[in-house]
């Protein structure tokens, strides 16, 4: 063992000027490259499908609870006490909301009107809070007078004098563009409702990855005539499609490993025929065929482990520097995000790394068994 890592490296150290010198180059590039670009591919997706989750999160209910036939919660306080009880729920939170049309100095837009679980943020006024580029959109500011429509009864317009109380951002740009928040008591006025009746309850709860487990709790307790729908059901069609999108870009970048590895196979098929006449020297001293074959293994191997090594260390850097700089900027009208972080996992990158070297294996072992069966006598006579 210890001679085949000696010539190994001796050969790998001290190869002639040929085109296996060449082909040893672009291996070692291309599986750089490859391990590279797996890694960052990797991070910026789960990057991407994390800032997405965590501000879906953030702003809106892990667990809603409705009527199937959409109508109001009557018995809204029972209800939310109820499932205060179960294990994983944190907060319960009566809401509801409404199509409407803001009317601003610049422009006149679409708009959802929410009931949020808040104090009212102006005194003896109608206050909302305005989404960040809502607010841009329509040319207001905390302070400003402007007309709010809606739909009374969900039939007639209503138009309200309302104040904005304060410019909020959850940094998507579909909900910072239309949402607009108000107190329950200055929603009811809005609307021309005595009391306010919510047709949602947002349910809080303390571990995410368990909302399913939750809402069968919550269906269980309530019956049929409630319409339960977790975080992961309401945001399906989303993930899955990042999830396809993160799968797909990784097998294609895959490809470059794959590749990177032929330049082996090349390189060592190039090698065992520049060295037959070394090869057949070791033979006839009595070398092993074993021997030959871990020699090859090893440089091969030793070609593998180079590319790796620098393959990790750019990946690694372009994710930190990424970060750092925040080199990954999108239209955020397109993408709802304007920014994407790197989210590096350490578990997929000694996965990648361990593929990568498993592949760099396979692409050995055709040229070392080539190496093996080379006949000394031959080769010998021939020089």
């Amino acid at each position: 063992m210890s001679l085949s890592l000696k010539l190994a490296f001796r050969y790998f150290r001290t190869r002639r000027k040929s085109l296996a010198r060449f082909t040893t180059f672009a291996a070692i590039v291309g599986i750089a490259a490859g391990v590279a670009s797996l890694i960052i591919a990797n991070a910026l997706a789960k990057g991407f499908a994390d800032e997405m989750r965590d501000k879906i999160l953030a702003n809106t209910a892990h667990i809603a609870v409705s009527m199937k036939d959409g109508g109001e919660i009557l018995d809204a306080v029972q209800i939310s006490e109820k499932l205060k009880q179960l294990e994983n729920v944190e907060s319960i939170s009566p809401t509801t909301f409404t199509n409407s049309i803001i009317i601003g100095e610049q422009s006149v837009t679409y708009s959802i009107l929410i009931a949020k679980n808040q104090k009212p943020k102006i005194k003896d006024r109608i206050s909302i809070s305005l989404g960040e580029k809502l607010a841009e959109k329509i040319g207001a500011k905390i302070g400003d007078e402007i007309e709010l429509v809606t739909l009374k009864n969900r039939t007639e317009p209503k138009r309200s004098n309302v104040f904005v109380g304060e410019v909020f951002s959850t940094g998507i740009y579909d909900y910072d563009s239309t949402w607009i928040y108000a107190s329950a008591e200055d929603f009811a006025l809005i609307n021309d409702e005595k009391v306010f009746e919510p047709t949602i309850l947002s349910v809080s709860v303390g571990d995410i990855y368990r909302t399913n487990e939750t809402a069968e709790k919550i269906k269980a307790i309530l019956g049929g005539s409630f319409q339960i729908i977790d975080w992961q059901k309401a945001n399906q069609p989303l993930f899955a499609a990042l999830s396809l999108e993160r799968k797909v870009s990784l097998a294609i970048i895959s490809l470059i490993i794959f590749i990177a590895a032929l330049n082996i196979t090349t390189t060592l098929a190039l090698l065992v025929n520049e060295r037959r006449f070394d090869i057949a020297i070791l033979r006839t001293c009595g070398a092993k065929a074993k021997i030959l074959i871990s020699i090859f293994l090893f440089e091969g191997i030793l070609i593998g482990v180079i590319g790796i090594i620098f393959g990790l260390v750019f990946g690694l850097s372009i994710c930190f520097l990424g970060n750092h700089f925040r080199i990954v900027s999108l239209p955020e009208q397109v993408y709802s995000l304007s920014y994407i972080p790197f989210h590096v996992e350490f578990s997929n990158v000694f996965f990648i790394a361990l593929t990568a070297l498993f592949i760099c294996l396979l692409a050995t072992v055709y040229p070392a068994f080539r190496a093996s069966r080379i006949k000394p006598l031959d080769n010998l006579r021939a020089m």
